[in-house]
């Protein structure tokens, strides 16, 4: 009887080791799965904030450029006003490229640096308007030369202040106590 007990025992054991062994592997298969899992979501997630980076980084190029072109134009047509409307048609070529390079930039910046865009964009265009009528001879009672200066003055500030907006974003410029470097 004896005999019997420890072969029952042994079979048992054998048995259990097995089924033990096979279950340890499963979950080790099934931990490896996972982690597996995990690290391509992450690798996923990571390949996506790099493309809206990129795209950051291309809207922000844009918009910078655009934004001083524009700016350019506007300044260039300032100072031709007694020559009249021969830089309208280049300043509205302009203007529409700005436009879209703006358009584009809603779509794709965070809120603080869009709210320094959104500035800027007001300024230019105010600057804009004011010598369309000078230009046109259609002027409002506040339009002059010194007005339409001073909103490019006001945008000249702000583009500054919206290139530091853009490269905090993209982290080139750090802030250090406060304030950008």
């Amino acid at each position: 009887m004896e005999a019997l007990l420890v072969a029952v025992v042994g079979v048992c054991g054998t048995l259990s080791a097995a089924w033990l062994t096979q279950r340890s592997a499963a979950r080790s298969l099934a931990a490896e799965r996972h982690n597996a899992e995990r690290l391509r979501q992450h690798e996923e997630t990571a390949r996506a904030q790099e493309r809206v980076q990129q795209l950051r980084l291309t809207s922000y190029v844009a918009l910078n450029q655009c934004a001083r072109h524009y700016f350019g134009a506007l300044n260039n047509s300032l100072h031709a006003l007694p020559e009249r409307a021969e830089h309208l048609d280049e300043l509205q070529e302009t203007r529409s490229e700005y436009r879209a390079c703006y358009a584009e930039a809603q779509m794709v910046v965070p809120d603080q640096v869009l709210a320094v865009a959104s500035a800027v964009n007001r300024e230019l265009n105010q600057a804009y308007g004011i010598l369309r009528r000078l230009h046109g001879g259609t002027l409002r009672d506040a339009d002059s030369a010194e007005q339409a200066r001073a909103h490019l003055d006001a945008a000249r500030r702000l583009l500054h202040d919206l290139r530091r907006e853009m490269r905090l974003d993209l982290g080139i410029t750090q802030v250090v106590d406060g304030s950008p470097q």
